[in-house]
Formats: structure tokens, sequence, C-alpha cells
């Protein structure tokens, strides 16, 4: 019996389009790609979710992959929250699952500065329970130790809990501690999911 759910963010509760932002700046071609390949697609990019360097220090790093983007490079971790909007159907996604009992809890890679932001904007974000956020632990998804934290924190029985996320490896991460688990490609289908397992929604 299902009586936890475990929420990510990115791609289940909001949109994470840091391609559709860097195309509303007026970048030419050339420019978004290597601003791309210097910031979200570099191998640094986890780190800014991890919270273990500040902003300031990833900005750095991140500059000193292309030093003639300096400014840009700079500009894009200065507004990179504006990458991330709540979806319309969120709020009420999750005041649905506490009404009908559940536990929720989130469970996710965010950055600390983003995730402030994200904490005074985002309508969901006050109905969980709690959660776990990567930058909290510095450990993000798939390691098993923020999946550890998760259970600990909250006196989590994975077995009794199904966890939500757009990333495979993240949910494979999870079955190892018991976790069921369902991958978000859809709102409406993860809904069908979620009432296979029982869960009234």
């Amino acid at each position: 019996m299902i009586k936890t759910i475990v929420l990510d963010i990115g791609q289940v509760l909001a949109n994470f389009d840091w391609k559709g932002y860097l195309n509303g700046c007026g970048y030419d071609e050339e420019t978004l790609r290597r601003l791309s390949n210097a910031t979200v697609l570099s191998k640094t990019w986890n780190e800014f979710d991890r919270g273990a360097l500040s902003d300031e220090e990833i900005t750095k790093i991140c500059c000193g992959y292309d030093p003639e983007l300096t400014e840009e490079i700079t500009s894009f971790f200065k507004n990179s929250y504006k990458t991330v909007t709540e979806y319309s159907y969120s709020e009420e996604f999750v005041k649905n699952l506490k009404k009908n009992g559940y536990n929720v809890y989130l469970l996710s890679n965010y950055g600390r500065t983003n995730f402030e932001y994200a904490k005074e904007h985002f309508k969901f974000i006050p109905h969980a329970d709690g959660g776990v956020i990567s930058y909290e632990v510095n450990y993000i998804k798939p390691e098993p130790e923020i999946y550890q934290a998760l259970i600990d924190k909250y006196g989590i029985n994975p077995k009794e809990a199904v966890f939500l996320d757009d990333n495979g490896n993240n949910l494979e991460a999870a079955k190892v501690f018991g976790f069921h688990t369902i991958q978000v490609t859809e709102f409406n289908k993860a809904v069908e999911d979620l009432r296979a397992l029982g869960v009234t929604i």
C-alpha cells in the first residue's frame, strides 16, 4: 500500500527549459552553442546543484571554459532561476495528494539560489510535507546518499512509497532502496501510473 509520494521538481512539477531561455536572449547560433557548452552542458553544471561551491565559484570555473563569453556566462548564472517555471497543474496535484491522505515529499537536484527563488514563487512547494534538495546535503541524484538522506529525515519506508522522476537513472537508483518508481514523460500518464499502484488521485 502506497502511503508516501516523492516528487522530483524539474520536468515533473516545473519546466526546466534552459534552451528556451537562452533562445530568448537573442544570441546567435554559435554563441548559443558555446554558452551552452560552458554552462548547462559542462561537467561543472551538476556542481551548481550539489551546493558544495558558491555560485561565484561555479561561475568562475565556467567562465574559464570560454573566457571570451565571460559576460554572457555571468549573466546566465545570475538569471538561471528564469530557466524553470512551475507547471499549471502542480499546485492542485500536490494538494489533491495531500487531501487524499498521502505524505508528499520533494527530492530534487537544485542549487541554493535558484531554490530560494522557487520557494518564494512556486505555489506547490508550501503544500508538500518537506523534502531533500541536493544543495542541502551536497549530494545529487542518482547518488545513493541523497535517497538515504530523505529516508532518514522522514522515516520513509520505501516499499510504501513511490518516486516520480523524469530521469531513468534517478529512478533506477531509487529502486535499489525499494521505492516504487514512475518515469514522468507526460502528466496524465503519470496520474494513470499512480492509480495503477492504488494511489487515489
